[in-house]
């Protein structure tokens, strides 16, 4: 969803791994999944 959002506005230049936060329960946490709260971070990098 993000990636169409910046494409609609222009931003071309847009990297990154197609995993999926939900269905991914051996790499990312998900509230939407488990129903607990808890922390991620991401990175975002201009150059």
């Amino acid at each position: 969803l993000a990636r169409l959002r910046l494409r609609a506005v222009g931003v071309t230049g847009v990297f990154g791994a197609d995993f999926c936060t939900f269905s991914d329960s051996s790499r990312f946490f998900s509230y939407r999944r488990d129903g607990l709260t808890g922390r991620m971070a991401s990175l975002i990098l201009m150059r």
